[in-house]
């Protein structure tokens, strides 16, 4: 177990072990913000235009792509 930490710390500086704790972190940072300039329904209602929209289809492809772990 040792030398497979050991392999990927040095395989990529990108890699963080058991998730990739600087990612979540941005994550969690951009939903608080996003939470405190108060356009939630703003964005949702967007969001909803762009699944309507023609962007629609690549959206929801992305989507799926995404929950089975393949870049979209």
């Amino acid at each position: 177990m040792d030398d497979q930490k050991a392999t990927q710390a040095a395989g990529s500086p990108d890699l963080e072990g058991e998730g990739n704790h600087t990612a979540d972190r941005r994550y969690r940072e951009g939903v608080e913000r996003s939470v405190k300039g108060g356009k939630i329904d703003e964005n949702a209602e967007e969001a909803a235009r762009a699944l309507d929209g023609p962007e629609g289809d690549a959206l929801r492809e992305a989507q799926e792509a995404t929950r089975h772990g393949r870049p979209s």
